[in-house]
């Protein structure tokens, strides 16, 4: 037990604002900058404490009173996105259920005929590119470079050509796509618009795009996390995502609602009409979407609050998850504040959250649980979509059920 360093809580109270993590900014669907802060969280850390500049950000929601779209304003810096990607990389990417669904619903609507060339955007070790058909030229675009090295190599008989950079200015020397795929992509983009026209400015004039996005009609959770999460920049409702497209010059052409996720699929095309500020849609039932999300939200977080005022008999916590939502559990709940007097550590199974801290708090691997005396100890389980999958491990570690605390009574997929 000596190689657990339990803390307690006024250990990693810091109220040192950063201020390099954040960017004040305009819409980002029409670029007005006349809008309503809606949702407030102040000194949001993401995620692991640093040496030198504390990440902390007030994380403030906006909407716009020009043409209603949903956004995350301040957005991040450069050293913000950087700061998310080399965190939170175990976050991102996609189930092989979903890869499979995606990959059958394209061939489905004639968008992989042999020959085709695929444009992946947001491909990160292109995965899904290495399972579409042998016939198809495939290409993807990533930030992220410890993604792109792994996908090179993982991927070499699957002869994918990755490109580097940020979406809006990416070098691209291959043919012109037949298709272009971006699945949950664009919700984390600062300036959705422009991506679509550096998309639009690569295509040829029969180029289709398949979009997905989370849309905030179908938002509603029982997750702290809520619709809006941390991670993502620009909060799409149905509107919002046709105004994104056709001020980018491309026109929405087929819409496809998945049935066991939030996702809204749409498929685009080159449009030949002319933008101007007659191509705003306004949708006023945009406003009664928000208002219903940010209720469930506050549903979540009361539901969650009940949960964590009825533990009895703790003196220590283990915290299974290094996370946003163990920042959303400090920012939300009574936890961190009503269980002051015990101590805390934190486990992950993310290597990079390993040996280091948040707010304080050493992250260890799981295997330290082992070493661990479930006396007057409770496990609590940090995560809204792993809680079932962890749950199940720490009854094969041998925690005592009454012990393990889980923090929901169901999970909705979203």
């Amino acid at each position: 037990m000596n190689s657990i360093m339990w803390k307690k809580i006024n250990s990693f109270e810091k109220n040192h604002k950063s201020i390099d993590h954040e960017d004040l900014r305009a819409c980002p669907i029409c670029g007005s900058n006349h809008s309503k802060t809606i949702m407030n969280l102040e000194s949001f850390q993401f995620y692991l404490d640093s040496d030198k500049t504390p990440k902390l950000f007030d994380v403030k929601e906006s909407i716009c009173l020009s043409c209603y779209a949903v956004y995350l304003n301040p957005c991040y810096s450069q050293s913000g996105f950087n700061d998310l990607f080399s965190e939170a990389g175990q976050s991102y990417g996609s189930t092989e259920e979903h890869t499979d669904e995606q990959i059958s619903w394209l061939k489905d609507n004639n968008l992989l005929n042999e020959g085709n060339c695929v444009l992946d955007v947001g491909c990160y070790d292109g995965n899904f590119l290495s399972k579409l058909p042998k016939t198809i030229k495939k290409v993807g675009v990533d930030i992220d470079e410890p993604a792109i090295k792994r996908g090179k190599k993982r991927h070499q008989k699957a002869s994918i050509k990755f490109f580097l950079g940020d979406f809006e200015t990416f070098f691209y020397d291959e043919i012109e796509p037949d298709t272009i795929t971006m699945y949950h992509v664009l919700e984390h983009l600062p300036r959705p618009v422009e991506v679509l026209k550096k998309l639009h400015s690569i295509s040829k004039p029969t180029t289709k795009i398949v979009i997905e996005v989370p849309i905030i009609e179908d938002g509603n959770t029982n997750d702290i996390n809520g619709f809006f999460s941390i991670q993502h920049t620009t909060h799409f409702s149905s509107n919002s995502l046709l105004n994104c497209m056709t001020l980018s010059g491309w026109e929405v052409k087929k819409i496809h609602k998945i049935s066991d996720y939030n996702g809204y699929r749409v498929t685009g095309s080159i449009s030949t009409k002319k933008v101007d500020d007659s191509s705003l849609t306004l949708n006023k039932k945009d406003w009664i979407s928000l208002n219903s999300s940010l209720s469930s939200w506050y549903h979540a977080i009361d539901s969650v609050e009940k949960v964590v005022q009825n533990i009895k008999n703790t003196n220590q916590f283990v915290i299974w998850g290094g996370g946003a939502h163990t920042e959303y559990l400090y920012q939300t709940t009574s936890f961190f504040h009503i269980y002051n007097k015990s101590n805390f550590i934190i486990i992950d199974s993310d290597p990079i959250k390993q040996g280091k801290t948040w707010r304080g708090l050493s992250v260890y691997d799981p295997s330290i649980l082992n070493e661990i005396d479930w006396t007057n100890t409770s496990l609590i389980i940090s995560s809204y979509g792993g809680q079932e999958s962890i749950a199940e491990e720490a009854y094969k570690i041998g925690i005592p059920d009454v012990c393990i605390i889980k923090l929901y009574e169901s999970i909705r997929r979203y």
